[in-house]
């Protein structure tokens, strides 16, 4: 049992009730500090140096035992995470059949930034007068594409806003079915500490996700904005397919057609095709966010290259290499090429002609001479995705995961419930603290969304729980002026 308050005047009972909070408090995150830096105060650079290594060397904070901390850290906020997710029933939970939206979001911290020399030029480089009260945190600039120069750099995007935040990576559970109704509440379910605004894109969000696999949740659909794609392959793509995600990304404009090819085969768009596939199909993404084609040729020749594909024989082995086939190979073709004389006899169904060039007839790559080429999982990992991007399965999937991980964004910041957004609610500086009690808020924010999920749900027609969707037009669908018709037994009327 929690020890009686003291009486509401006894101010002296108060200040030590507080006093013993705080000290517990600080106890706590002693152990998961993995930060050597000062806080509470500005000081100037010589100043802040000094008590960073004095700090280091008082406290035997090596780079080793501030990598444990970090680790504590994660543990921490993550095991407070699956607290409130235990509180869903059992068969809700087990709906979620693990496919995750990731995304980075500033949370502002409670000091002003550094304060620098005055001038033009990247404000890193400038000299540092002041640090900042809280130094875990820094600038998130929010920049955005204009004409004409930008008053900062020329050919640079223009500032749009800036805020002095830590930045939070969350994992958010999502409907990878997203034709039905979800069956169970969106939930944050994996976070790494907070950290700098726009650094470590890609280890950040495998923190987090180790942690939601080493937790026993499935794995499925992993979908993340265009900062994730252009992640390193090693700290992103690679790390996530381990764990057993399949990414869903999408490309920038730098991203799209050619990309590489592994044995001859083109990767394109995050799969690998013919060589012999022509270029109206290789190109036509980029054809079509230039304006070259619209939207409804895009989709059909997005749709025709399905047909130059490469094939897998089989799903990949223990080492996640997998054996792919030409469209032309033995076992049921989907394209007649001349380079294999058996796609092109009459018991062949195929209907697809590859275009054969000069070049690809005088040297026939890899995948042209053999009927099976083993591929790497290393071979196009920065781009590759297993959904085929453009279609409609892609869209859904992608823009489902990503509007579930942006909602969820959305309310946590509200200030009529988690007010992540306000450093106001958060006046306690570090960023063990703040993670801290960024993990708190979020838990508070899945248990509100669980009790709402309950008391909204209608089982269906094979009784499970799902939370219809609102309807978002305003105007009346044309059911309601459907009349009633009434049932007639026998002969109808003459």
């Amino acid at each position: 049992m929690s020890p009686t308050p003291p009486p509401a005047g006894d101010e002296l009972a108060w200040s030590a009730l507080y006093r013993c909070v705080r000290t517990r408090l600080h106890g706590l995150l002693d152990v998961i500090d993995s930060s050597p830096l000062p806080k509470n105060r500005r000081l100037d650079p010589a100043t802040f140096d000094a008590l960073v290594a004095r700090r280091r060397s008082e406290r035997h904070l090596t780079d080793g035992v501030l990598a444990k901390r970090a680790e504590r850290l994660a543990w921490v906020q993550n095991s407070i995470l699956e607290a409130s997710i235990a509180t869903m029933p059992r068969a809700v939970r087990r709906r979620w059949r693990g496919s995750v939206g990731v995304d980075a979001t500033p949370v502002p911290a409670f000091s002003r930034a550094d304060q620098r020399v005055r001038g033009k030029g990247p404000r890193a480089r400038r000299a540092l007068l002041l640090t900042a009260a809280d130094p875990d945190a820094d600038l998130y600039v929010r920049t955005g594409g204009s004409e004409g120069p930008s008053p900062r750099a020329r050919g640079e995007p223009k500032l749009r806003s800036f805020v002095f935040a830590y930045e939070a990576t969350l994992v958010v559970a999502g409907n990878d079915d997203p034709t039905t109704d979800a069956p169970f509440p969106p939930l944050v379910v994996g976070m790494p500490p907070l950290h700098r605004p726009g650094t470590g894109v890609g280890p950040n969000a495998i923190t987090a996700l180790a942690s939601v696999a080493g937790r026993g949740h499935p794995t499925g659909w992993l979908a993340g904005d265009r900062a994730y794609t252009n992640a390193v392959a090693e700290d992103f793509q690679l790390p996530a397919r381990s764990l057993g995600y399949q990414p869903v990304l999408d490309y920038r404009v730098d991203q799209l057609g050619v990309q590489g090819s592994h044995a001859g085969a083109l990767h394109v768009e995050g799969a690998f095709y013919c060589p012999g596939m022509p270029a109206a199909l290789i190109n036509a993404t980029s054809d079509y966010r230039a304006g070259r084609i619209d939207e409804t040729t895009w989709h059909t020749r997005i749709e025709a290259r399905r047909d130059f594909l490469l094939r897998p024989k089989a799903k990949p082995d223990a080492e996640g290499h997998i054996r792919y086939l030409c469209p032309a190979s033995d076992g049921a073709p989907t394209g007649r090429c001349e380079l294999k004389p058996r796609s092109i006899e009459r018991t062949t169904s195929a209907t697809t002609r590859i275009p054969v060039t000069d070049e690809l007839r005088a040297n026939p790559p890899e995948i042209c001479t053999q009927q099976t080429v083993t591929f790497p999982p290393t071979a196009g990992a920065k781009l590759a995705q297993r959904l085929h991007f453009g279609s409609q399965e892609w869209a859904a999937t992608y823009h489902t995961l990503r509007n579930t991980i942006e909602g969820m964004n959305g309310i946590a910041k509200d200030g009529a419930y988690a007010a992540l957004a306000d450093p106001s609610r958060r006046r306690i500086r570090g960023v063990a603290a703040q993670s801290l009690f960024a993990a708190l808020l979020l838990m508070a924010t899945n248990i509100n969304a669980i009790t709402s999920f309950l008391r909204r749900a209608r089982p269906d027609t094979h009784g499970t729980l799902r939370r219809p969707r609102r309807r978002r037009r305003t105007t009346t669908p044309l059911g309601n002026w459907a009349p009633t018709i009434a049932t007639r037994g026998g002969a109808p009327p003459p």
